[in-house]
């Protein structure tokens, strides 16, 4: 049957990695069942426990099969499952690119749709008379917020659109891209494979008034971050840290005529005797952090990480050296949730994922203008602890692939330092995580260095 007509404006969505574009110019979306048949390798953003239930679920409709038979797309553009991976930290929003369909695409035979995901224990409804459009929950695929409520109306905003075995790049109606860069990207992959490309948009620019895609930080006071990507992703992330390190050694060769601290030792004992002596340290005092697990203020929470980092085993056992480097690190790790201004009220009502690469640029300042004596390795195993101080909770607790801990990491020294300051942070919030990272340090300390040792093999 025929498009309802208050439904015909609509078009269904399929997001994915900006490097699988190459071979999706070559070869058109194909289903995973196709994709594996031939051999060919995506970048894979989906959630494996997810998709190993999408292989088995049987579709009762249309061509039938599984799930895994259907290149699927979504009838809601601001996805919850993107904003799972952003939180992860497993996706660069700056990578992320929608391919645009017209709801019209449902008309053909090949096509299905459900009223729910098709990513649970029980499988959703699946229709293929387009009739049924109208039992889909449309004010929840339609709500542009962030976050639906339960479970159940999450899986409703994300119904699906599934088109068995194969969508040839002609089909698409448009690209939808995260900036300039993205878009020149996109142009250079169509050029190189002598096909015209759909017309590409940015997110502002497509049906605007009906559509958004990716998630910023509209909800910060400072105006100019309002447009931010929500989370830095992991390459973006390892790019910066890598610059940051660079351009602090760099800017440190030219000497400054003289310093506040001469030793990273005499930097702490100020810090010791008064919090405030760094502004970056002056800008989070007192900013509250009024959401579960906090209801502290940053400072007071970051003197009880430095007091749990104190009582650790590791900590008592290593060189004066390296004590200072974890100390340091330690008062700076929260930096990046300041400064007050950017909060309304200086209040932060939500937890803020993206702190750690906030801290870069006042990391940046802070190693170049404050202390005189600086090692190499102080500077990047400082950048490192303070950069990705929460890798490790976030590898055990979220899902963050561990792949980042082994691309960060020079040794087994680098993760020792980055379990002690995760576990730090951990008991100063919550003693009962501290001992789930304990307890588990072991086995993921062992997978962590025999990755980092296959890694090194594969090094030229």
């Amino acid at each position: 049957m025929a498009i309802p007509d208050e439904q015909k404006w609509r078009y269904i969505f399929h997001f994915t990695d900006i490097r699988n574009l190459d071979s999706i110019i070559k070869h058109g979306l194909l289903c995973t069942n196709v994709k594996n048949e031939k051999g060919i390798k995506h970048k894979n953003i989906a959630n494996l426990t997810i998709q190993e239930r999408r292989a088995t679920m049987d579709i009762p409709v249309g061509p039938g099969g599984k799930v895994h038979d259907y290149v699927p797309f979504y009838f809601s553009s601001i996805n919850p499952m993107l904003l799972t991976l952003l939180n992860q930290k497993n996706v660069d929003q700056n990578l992320i690119i929608y391919f645009c369909i017209k709801v019209q695409r449902l008309d053909q035979d090949d096509a299905v749709f459900t009223n729910s995901s098709a990513n649970t224990a029980i499988p959703p409804t699946f229709y293929d008379d387009t009739s049924h459009l109208l039992d889909l929950n449309w004010d929840l695929i339609d709500y542009r917020g962030w976050k639906v409520g339960t479970d159940e109306k999450k899986h409703k905003k994300m119904a699906e659109a599934m088109i068995h075995n194969r969508v040839g790049i002609q089909e698409i109606d448009a690209i939808v891209v995260y900036n300039e860069c993205a878009k020149k990207s996109v142009e250079k992959s169509f050029k190189d494979n002598n096909v015209a490309p759909p017309p590409i948009f940015y997110d502002y620019n497509f049906k605007k008034d009906l559509y958004s895609f990716y998630y910023t930080k509209f909800f910060l006071k400072d105006k100019t971050m309002r447009n931010d990507s929500l989370v830095t992703g992991p390459l973006t992330l390892l790019h910066e840290y890598k610059g940051l390190i660079g351009n602090i050694r760099k800017e440190r060769s030219q000497k400054r005529a003289n310093y506040p601290y001469r030793t990273v030792s005499d930097i702490i004992q100020a810090i010791e005797g008064n919090f405030t002596v760094i502004m970056e340290l002056k800008s989070v005092t007192g900013l509250l952090q009024d959401y579960p697990p906090h209801k502290d203020t940053v400072d007071d929470h970051t003197k009880k990480v430095v007091e749990e980092l104190k009582k650790l085993d590791y900590y008592k056992n290593i060189s004066t050296e390296k004590k200072n480097t974890l100390l340091f690190a330690s008062y700076l790790h929260d930096i990046g949730k300041g400064p007050k201004t950017k909060w309304e009220n200086e209040k932060m009502i939500r937890a803020y994922p993206d702190h750690p690469a906030d801290a870069i640029p006042m990391l940046k300042r802070i190693l170049v203008e404050e202390v005189e004596n600086l090692t190499d390795e102080e500077i990047r195993l400082i950048c490192m602890l303070v950069v990705y101080h929460d890798i490790i909770g976030d590898c055990m607790e979220k899902g963050r692939e561990k792949q980042q801990v082994v691309d960060v990491i020079e040794n087994e020294d680098d993760l020792e330092m980055l379990f002690a300051i995760s576990c730090a942070d951990a008991r100063a919030i919550n003693g009962a995580w501290a001992l789930g990272i304990f307890g588990r340090k072991k086995s993921f300390a062992e997978q962590i260095m025999e990755m980092k040792r296959q890694q090194l093999c594969q090094t030229p």
